[in-house]
This record gives C-alpha cells, structure tokens and sequence, in this order.
C-alpha cells in the first residue's frame, strides 16, 4: 500500500510539470501554424492573380505546409489532454484515498 502511495504522490509532483510543458508545446505549434498559415497567405496573395479571400484560403488549406502544420498541432494538442487527464485522474484517485 505504501508503494501505491509513493507512486501517487510522484504522480502528483510530476505530473504538473508535464502538462506545462506539453501545454507551452501546444501553443507553440498552434503559432507555428498561424506563422506557417500568414507566410502562405503573403505568398499568394502576392501573386495578385485576381483572387478572392475564399480562393487563397482554399489555396492555404490544400497546402502541404498547413497541413503538416495542423497536424503537428493536433498532436500536441492531444499529447496535453492525455497529460492533463492522467493528471485529473491522480488527483481524483489521491482525493478518494484521503475522503475514507
């Protein structure tokens, strides 16, 4: 039982940390993406073709670059919720143990 705890309480010290750092993680690929995303605007729009607003978004969300980009943003995204849930769920289990 007191293993059980041990690793609980390691749990607890560590895991806050972690979703720190995958949340900064997220957020610098979710600017990374926005970055990725301006560049692709500038870059057809400077080819001044006539085209509309809804045609140069086409253009950037058939991009390889802002597909690449949303996708490393995606699994950044998911890596923090796995984190941050593993933590609610400690929490939660340490919350349990003290209520009895």
């Amino acid at each position: 039982m007191g293993l059980i705890n041990s690793d609980l309480e390691k749990d607890l010290e560590e895991l806050p940390e972690r979703v720190a750092t995958a949340l900064l993680e997220w957020r610098m690929k979710t600017l990374e993406r926005e970055r990725t995303d301006a560049l692709l605007y500038a870059q057809f729009k400077g080819q001044d073709k006539g085209f509309t607003a809804t045609d140069i978004k086409a253009m950037i969300n058939g991009d390889q670059s802002h597909y690449n980009a949303v996708l490393e943003e995606i699994k950044a995204e998911s890596n923090y919720k796995r984190i941050d849930e593993t933590l609610m769920g400690k929490k939660k289990l340490a919350s349990l143990r003290t209520a009895f």
